[in-house]
C-alpha cells in the first residue's frame, strides 16, 4: 500500500510500514521480489541509488484491490472506521474462508456443533472463539429463526466481501504456474451461494434459477461442472436448494474465469443464459451493483 502512490526508496519505505522494524521490511521485500509482486531498480552512484515500485501487472492489480476494499470498508462502518479496522477485518475475512466456514454457510445456518464438525480440525472452543470474533467483525449473525437453538448465518456485509475473494483468485494467476485458474470449481461455487441472497425479487416468488460453473479443458477434452439452484421464497430472497425438485424458470452456465468478469467487472456477456432471460440478468445485474456499491459508486474494476 505504502508503494501504491509511486516508487520509494528502500529506506523510505521502511519508514512508511508502520509495526514493522526495518530488517523485517527488508526481510518482506526480497519476498515480494521473489514473487514478482516488487521491482527494484538501481541507479549508479556512490552510494548507488535503489527505489522500489509496484510491479505491473501483479503488484499494481493487488494494489488497486485491496484499496478499493478499504475504502468500502471504511465507508460502511459507523463514523467511516478507520484503516486498521480494514486490515483487521481482512484478516478476520481470510479466517472465515479458510476455516470452511463461508462453504458450510453459505448452504444454510448452522450451530456451533455444526460448524466444529467441518474439516478445519478445531476444536469447539476454538469455533466457539472464532464465531464471537466473526460476531464481532460483523461477518456473522445469530439467526432470527427460533426453536433449533443457537445458529449463525453469514451477513451482508460478509456476503459482499465475497467479491474481495473473488478479486484475489482471479489475481492469483500472476503467482501461480501450470495455467491453474486462481479458485477452483468449489470455491467458485461457494462464491456463488453465498452471494445468493444479496439480489431481491418481490414479484417472483417461487421462481428458480440454476447457477453453473465450468472447470478448465481436462486430458480428456472435458470440462468438471458444479451447478447451485436459487429459489426466491415468500420474502422476495433467492435462498439456496441442492435438491434438484422442479423445472427452472433460468439458468447461467460460465466457466470460472467468465464468473470472474461477471463479478469483478459486471462483463456478462460471455455468460450462456437460457429460460427466463429478464429474471437471470435481473439477478447477475443486480449482483454485481450490490457487491461494489460504495455511496452509489461502483469503485472497482480490474
Amino acid at each position: 500500500m505504502a508503494l501504491g502512490p509511486g516508487a520509494l526508496r528502500t529506506g523510505q519505505l521502511a519508514t512508511c510500514v508502520e509495526d514493522f522494524s526495518s530488517r523485517s521490511v527488508y526481510r518482506h521485500v526480497s519476498k515480494m521480489e521473489a514473487h514478482g509482486l516488487i521491482e527494484r531498480t538501481t541507479e549508479p552512484g556512490v552510494p548507488s541509488k535503489v527505489t522500489l515500485s509496484l510491479s505491473e501487472p501483479a503488484g499494481r492489480e493487488l494494489f488497486r484491490l485491496f484499496h478499493d476494499f478499504a475504502a468500502t470498508s471504511m465507508s460502511q462502518l459507523p463514523g467511516g472506521g478507520s484503516t486498521a479496522h480494514s486490515w483487521s477485518s481482512l484478516n478476520r475475512l481470510g479466517e472465515l474462508w479458510e476455516s470452511g466456514f463461508v462453504n458450510e454457510l453459505s448452504h444454510e445456518s448452522r450451530s456451533l456443533t455444526e460448524l466444529a464438525g467441518g474439516p478445519h480440525e478445531m476444536t469447539y472452543h476454538q469455533v466457539n472463539r472464532r464465531a464471537g470474533l466473526f460476531l464481532a467483525s460483523r461477518l456473522l449473525v445469530i439467526s432470527p429463526v427460533r426453536g433449533h437453538g443457537k445458529r449463525y448465518e453469514l451477513t451482508d456485509h460478509a456476503r459482499r466481501r465475497m467479491a474481495l475473494i473473488a478479486g484475489i483468485g482471479r489475481w492469483r494467476r500472476h503467482v501461480i504456474v501450470d495455467g491453474a485458474v486462481g479458485l477452483t470449481i468449489t470455491e467458485m461455487a461457494t462464491v456463488l451461494r453465498a452471494v445468493l441472497p444479496l439480489p431481491v425479487f418481490p414479484l417472483n416468488v417461487g421462481m428458480s434459477i440454476d447457477l453453473r460453473v465450468s472447470g478448465p479443458l481436462n486430458a480428456n477434452g472435458q470440462r468438471d461442472k458444479q451447478t447451485l439452484r436459487g429459489t426466491v421464497d415468500l420474502e422476495g430472497i433467492m435462498r439456496c436448494g441442492d435438491e434438484i425438485k422442479r423445472l427452472v424458470e433460468g439458468s447461467a452456465a460460465a466457466t470460472i474465469n467468465i464468473w470472474f468478469a461477471a463479478l469483478l467487472d459486471g462483463n456478462r456477456g460471455r455468460i450462456s443464459v437460457r429460460g427466463n432471460l429478464g429474471l437471470v440478468d435481473s439477478f447477475l445485474t443486480q449482483l454485481y451493483d450490490l457487491l461494489w456499491e460504495k455511496d452509489g459508486q461502483l469503485p472497482f474494476t480490474a
